[in-house]
């Protein structure tokens, strides 16, 4: 059995439809859904009051840590374990130190997980919110954001890989703008995060959102803020729980951690937590990092080319991508995507501009690609 075979082997629900929606969340493998009954059951038997049970806990989030820091890029103290990448967003966006008046910077190309702790912090602090067209030029994104830059300005809150187009924006150069001026960057990861290498420190933002359920393959429920120590401070705590605390005191009230952990609250499930670790071991111990990134791009390049032969498709993702690509067909969206679930061939629609929108997984193949392409074909013209 080939690698590719042995991998579908273990991810039962790619053995029965073709599953090209990892972007919205990827498939269960057999190894985090053990880790997730076998540390339910041990919680059924053994309870949750022995010591051991909160040593055993403590030891799972420190390897949880160390494994992001690693896939990161970064160390564990810069870690903070969060419940997905919405969670990590609202917690740097609404723990910046805004005053009427102050402004944020975010593009046409986010999602709501960016956009909606935005629109909190406006209703909140009355900020003002600014956005950079670059739906057409996602590479001009740095260039045009530093046109929208101020004095006022304090932080710029944009995706990696846009989950509308699949572009993946030059984080790189719009970090190297916004410091230069002073401004912080805050980036959702959730489509590049398990799809692409991602090296924080290279990239040089100050916080990373990241979650478990997409491309990790993981259980909702879990995900990971990367904050640099050279940031983790000028963010404060929104959310204060007994994770969160290096020290207290009834009186003199509660003195933070003073790294990325000052962002965790309160408790978390176990088996979460034990499927969140088996998710990250097996995309990097069994299946390679290295070897999932290269499959899920050349997937994508694969299947970009076969749609761009379907009558009545257009391909909205550009040419640099990870694993989502867009396209916008003449007929009725919806009707096409009904169409296709009927077939067992499972895509979605996103919007802005209205357009279905698939997902490469390391687990799929060319001939699932193919399938899709055939399927299109009598569907796609008005």
């Amino acid at each position: 059995m080939d690698k590719l075979s042995e991998i579908r082997a273990q991810v039962p629900a790619v053995q029965s439809q073709v599953y090209l929606n990892t972007g919205t969340a990827g498939p269960l493998p057999e190894p985090v859904r053990a880790a997730m009954a076998e540390s339910l059951a041990a919680q059924v038997s053994g309870g949750r009051i022995a010591s051991e049970y909160y040593v055993k806990l403590s030891r799972l989030k420190a390897e949880i840590r160390a494994r992001h820091a690693t896939m990161l890029g970064c160390e564990p103290d810069e870690i903070a374990l969060t419940q997905n990448t919405t969670d990590g967003m609202n917690l740097v966006t609404l723990g910046v130190n805004w005053q009427p008046g102050d402004e944020a910077i975010t593009t046409n190309l986010e999602h709501a997980g960016a956009l909606f702790p935005l629109f909190a912090a406006r209703a909140r602090f009355g900020i003002t919110i600014k956005i950079a067209d670059v739906l057409e030029r996602p590479e001009e994104a740095a260039a045009v954001i530093e046109r929208l830059i101020t004095p006022r300005t304090k932080l710029i809150a944009v995706s990696h890989v846009s989950f509308i187009t699949g572009a993946v924006l030059p984080v790189k150069e719009i970090a190297e703008v916004a410091h230069r001026h002073g401004v912080l960057v805050l980036v959702d990861g959730a489509q590049s995060f398990g799809a692409i290498p991602v090296n924080v420190k290279e990239l040089g933002v100050d916080f990373y959102a990241v979650t478990s359920q997409k491309w990790l393959c993981g259980p909702e429920g879990a995900g990971a803020l990367y904050a640099s120590r050279a940031a983790v401070s000028q963010v404060q705590i929104t959310f204060a729980g007994y994770n969160t605390a290096q020290a207290y005191d009834m009186y003199a009230g509660l003195l933070p951690k003073g790294n990325a952990q000052k962002f965790e609250q309160g408790t978390l499930q176990p088996a979460t937590l034990a499927g969140h670790l088996a998710a990250l071991r097996w995309l990097t111990d069994e299946v390679g990092a290295d070897w999932a990134y290269s499959r899920i791009r050349s997937l994508a390049a694969a299947a970009r080319a076969l749609l761009a032969e379907v009558p009545g498709v257009t391909v909205l993702t550009p040419a640099e991508t990870a694993g989502l690509v867009s396209f916008q067909v003449e007929a009725n969206a919806d009707a096409v995507l009904k169409a296709l679930t009927g077939q067992k061939i499972l895509i979605r629609t996103v919007p802005h501009p209205r357009s279905l929108r698939l997902s490469t997984g390391f687990y799929n193949t060319e001939e699932e690609l193919e399938q899709l392409a055939a399927a299109l074909r009598p569907l796609a013209r008005a």
